[in-house]
């Protein structure tokens, strides 16, 4: 049953396939047992899937549509879902769809049914898979363009959600579960691997463990899906029912004055007394306004901040990737410095482009480096590459205060050059050492 027209709060999530939704399985049971009304919106049927499951449970290609819709009907009821909607967009072929209309179907959704949160696939898609990158795309359109009021007007009245949030994998976890890590997907002859967000990026935590055994009876109704080498087959059931108790997300646009980071509530800056849904008008004036406080000056400063995460995000990769080959002591204590130093840039990066509504997400990582990286051999090349990559990274934090950034900006830079300095001061006076040593190796 579709939530009624005077629910209070409500939640859309849109998802490729069925049981995508999984993702934040936890976090619909728990809102939809609250009250809430919580609308899943399936963009495919899934027809195109691997069949997982023994003949006798009676999936085939011919009936793969028909048998995976029974089984999200499943899920829902599992989860406590009462609205599921189909978008019936081909499996496969989400990102050949003509954009402007499948945005356009979006809209509807998002302005019949004026959901304060929005949910879909990260940026990257989880794991690269075009359809999850095609919907996170396209939602993300329809979210600015729902409370656009001369976007298609005859779609309804324009409509501005709060908060559109992506479900992410914390590196954390990847690390204690390496063989998750290094699972790919198989794809048209592909290998696709999952993507972790370093977790001093994450912006939402949310505690779903009361809500775990449903998301588990969730997974049970996707029986076709049940790979038995799938991406949990070589995790610990208690490592399993750890990460589902908790879920995190990114909170990739909003259109609040302020946005609490990190946050456990969701609902954190949305009014929420009886009666309080946000009218036509005050949800069109918050897209204005939010709009408007993006000034040109901030938007340029963003795409630069947006450069300065992805080397300081590689660069927390090599130092880790560093100090995995057990370097002695003194290079060991120079690199766990060189890590704590650079996960507090990325948070204070994150933080800066979050507040400009730029999602940190879209920073990735800078490949060539990486692999440059992975050719250093001992210490004394490995300290060399640092030392070499400080003074490239200090010469560009210069240029950037030739620039007319907001003075919070500047600051940004500023303690970049700071920090960076003593980290190239540190790695030279190691390697001076190095190079006195007679052994020349740590």
């Amino acid at each position: 049953m579709p939530p009624s027209p005077d629910t209070q709060r409500r939640i859309l999530a849109i998802f490729a396939h069925p049981d995508d939704e999984l993702a934040i399985g936890g976090l619909l049971a728990r809102y939809a047992a609250e009250g809430v009304a919580v609308t899943l919106a399936c963009a495919t049927r899934g027809e195109a899937a691997t069949i997982y499951s023994p003949p006798e449970y009676g999936a085939t290609p011919e009936n793969l549509a028909q048998v995976r819709t029974r089984e999200m009907e499943c899920c829902c009821a599992a989860l406590g879902i009462e609205d599921l909607r189909w978008l019936d967009w081909p499996d496969g072929g989400v990102a050949g769809l003509d954009r402007d209309q499948a945005t356009a179907q979006v809209v509807g959704l998002l302005r019949a049914l004026r959901p304060q949160l929005l949910f879909t696939h990260p940026e990257h898609g989880g794991y690269p898979h075009p359809d999850h990158i095609a919907v996170h795309q396209i939602v993300l359109a329809a979210w600015q363009a729902a409370a656009d009021p001369a976007y298609r007007p005859e779609l309804g009245a324009p409509w501005a959600a709060a908060k559109l949030y992506v479900r992410v994998f914390p590196a954390s976890f990847f690390e204690s579960n390496p063989a998750f890590a290094q699972f790919r997907v198989q794809l048209n002859g592909q290998q696709l691997p999952f993507f972790a967000t370093p977790d001093e990026e994450i912006s939402t935590t949310l505690d779903v463990s009361a809500w775990v055994e449903r998301r588990m009876a969730a997974w049970d109704c996707h029986r076709s899906q049940h790979n038995p080498q799938g991406m949990w087959s070589e995790v610990s059931d208690e490592a399993r029912r750890d990460y589902t108790s908790r879920e995190a997300l990114q909170l990739i646009a909003h259109r609040l004055p302020n946005a609490p980071q990190p946050e456990s509530d969701l609902w954190a800056g949305i009014a929420s007394s009886a009666g309080a849904a946000l009218a036509e008008e005050a949800s069109a004036a918050a897209a204005a306004e939010a709009d408007a406080s993006i000034d040109a000056a901030s938007a340029a400063a963003g795409d630069r901040l947006l450069i300065a995460l992805r080397s300081r995000r590689t660069y927390l990769l090599i130092y880790q990737d560093f100090l995995k080959s057990s370097p002695k002591p003194d290079f060991a204590e120079l690199l766990t410095t060189l890590i704590d130093h650079t996960q507090e840039l990325i948070a204070l990066l994150s933080g800066a482009l979050r507040r400009i509504d730029r999602s940190p997400l879209r920073a990735g990582l800078n490949e060539k480096l990486l692999g440059q990286a992975g050719s250093r051999k001992g210490a004394a090349g490995k300290l060399n590459f640092i030392i070499v990559g400080a003074a490239r990274n200090l010469e560009w934090y210069a240029q950037q205060l030739a620039h007319n950034d907001p003075p919070a900006i500047k600051a940004i830079w500023q303690e970049l050059i700071t920090v960076e300095t003593q980290d190239q001061q540190l790695a030279k006076e190691l390697l001076a050492l190095i190079e006195q040593s007679t052994g020349n190796n740590l």
